[in-house]
């Protein structure tokens, strides 16, 4: 009984011993966390550190200013512009964009002088008239070899996905398929569509029904990009040789019409790829493409 007594007395002040324990440094002295890395004191001068009281922050006043009186320099109706508060535009009106605010790098996606370069002189006489019938021949000469990346920029940080429109100093303005119509000259008509994502088999399969490639040498494709897509040049050569090769002019130009989307209204992210979901469209709406 006094051996099983005397154990926990023990344990306890072991325990005791562990919370209170402290490092003596080579000068003997012990080391206090309060004071600073690497800065010890005498022992006697310990007790006389007070520590650290944390008290809990009130809500900042910017907070309170923003849900009485808006935004500075934006919106005063706070419930339209929801995610204003992590918007380029806050920091731009603080001119704190490039310590605080999120400012990634703009990427571009011009294509034109790649395009230029696959676009012939003159199509054969069938392609021709496939191309004109879709309305899509005019996107082979409205793309930009050169772009201004400070224009582009500024518009882009006054775009607001909640409205979808910019603000400007002068209001708010849009884009509409009217204006969409008059800068490419391609027709708007029909009904909205946004066709689904592909897998790398669905994509594999897409190919080999309209674009005439071995469903082998298109999973390939797919398997080397990692999902349901091709890369531009891969897509070029498919043209290439169902138009040059085996005369396959329906599935040389469904390939020629998936560049064209693909380096202009359509473009992928990476610049260099192609989403094979598009290569469905070139087969609906045109019963001489299909």
């Amino acid at each position: 009984m006094h051996c099983s007594t005397l154990f926990i007395k023990c344990t306890e002040c072991v325990k005791f011993y562990n919370c209170v324990v402290r490092t003596r440094g080579r000068n003997g002295r012990i080391r206090h966390a309060g004071v600073g890395r690497g800065v010890s004191i005498p022992v006697e001068q310990e007790q006389e550190i007070e520590q650290p009281v944390f008290v809990e922050q009130p809500m900042m006043q910017e907070d309170e200013d923003v849900a009485r009186h808006g935004w500075p320099g934006g919106p005063l109706d706070t419930s339209i512009l929801t995610r204003y508060s992590d918007h380029v535009a806050r920091y731009i009106w603080f001119g704190t964009e490039r310590i605080e605010g999120p400012k990634p790098e703009l990427r571009i996606a011009s294509l034109g002088t790649k395009l230029t370069g696959w676009v012939p002189g003159e199509h054969h006489p069938n392609i021709q008239g496939w191309l004109d019938d879709s309305g899509l021949k005019w996107l082979e000469r409205t793309s930009l070899s050169k772009v201004d990346p400070q224009l582009l920029s500024a518009f882009t940080e006054r775009w607001h996905p909640e409205t979808s429109s910019f603000h400007l100093p002068f209001g708010e303005m849009t884009i509409i398929l009217d204006d969409v119509a008059c800068l490419l000259h391609i027709p708007v008509r029909g009904i909205f569509y946004t066709p689904v994502p592909v897998s790398m088999e669905e994509a594999a399969a897409l190919a080999t029904e309209l674009l005439g490639v071995p469903y082998e040498v298109a999973y390939m494709e797919t398997s080397r990009q990692r999902g349901g897509t091709f890369t531009q040049q891969w897509v070029y050569d498919c043209w290439q040789r169902n138009l040059n090769m085996y005369h396959r002019y329906d599935c040389a130009v469904r390939a020629y019409l998936l560049l064209l989307v693909g380096c202009t209204i359509l473009t992928d992210k990476s610049y260099t790829r192609v989403n094979a979901k598009w290569v469905s469209d070139t087969s609906t709406g045109n019963n001489r493409i299909k």
